[in-house]
């Protein structure tokens, strides 16, 4: 009987350790997929993060570009009005200077000098065309009396600032002496003298500076 006894005792020891082993095997193969699962959710997780962030700063960069390129918009705005402001003031002051300037005794002698530096650019012409402006035609009569060796049309132009304007259509030449195209011209560089040029195209909305 004892046999019997310890022949069972042996086999339900076998079979308790087998169960034993199966279990541990199993709880292992349990282990490893949790601990794999674990991981695929942490990178899937970190994954998501880290698009998230990527996607976030590209956004905060974008919208901050934008915001520069409307500030920088808004001070080329100001920074043209304010151009523009002062050419009309400086040309205002230098009309209002002109004005003060034909109406003195200088100017006659300031006339006669350009008729002169006029005829010599126009020199070998045998009649020359000279252009007054209405208001300055009661100096004609010196003008030409000051150069009497050249035949002389006194013609009314189209400038009203001061100035002359002589030609000589035999010799194809013209000499531009006037005032206007002197305010012209210091209008035409007024920016680049100021160092307040401007793009003449916006960069937002296609908007005209």
């Amino acid at each position: 009987m004892s046999d019997l006894n310890t022949k069972i005792d042996r086999f339900a020891a076998t079979i308790v350790a087998e169960a034993t082993a199966d279990t541990e095997h199993t709880l292992s193969e349990l282990s490893q997929r949790r601990a794999a699962a674990y991981s695929a959710a942490e990178e899937q997780v970190l994954g998501d993060v880290y698009r998230y962030i990527h996607g976030e700063v590209a956004r905060v960069k974008t919208e901050a570009g934008r915001q520069v390129s409307r500030h920088m918009l808004e001070n080329k705005r100001t920074l043209y009005l304010r151009r523009e402001e002062i050419a009309a003031e400086v040309c205002g002051e230098v009309r209002a200077r002109l004005a003060a300037y034909t109406a003195s005794p200088a100017y006659a002698t300031r006339m006669a000098a350009l008729y002169a530096d006029a005829l010599a650019v126009l020199s070998g012409a045998a009649e020359v065309r000279l252009f007054l402006r209405p208001a300055d035609t009661v100096l004609a009569d010196a003008l030409t009396a000051s150069q009497p060796q050249v035949k002389v049309q006194v013609l009314e132009g189209d400038f009203l600032l001061g100035g002359l304007v002589a030609d000589a259509p035999a010799l194809g030449k013209r000499v531009d002496a006037t005032f206007d195209s002197s305010m012209e011209e210091l209008s035409g560089h007024f920016a680049e003298l100021f160092g307040l040029s401007l793009p003449s195209e916006m960069d937002e909305g296609g908007e005209r500076a």
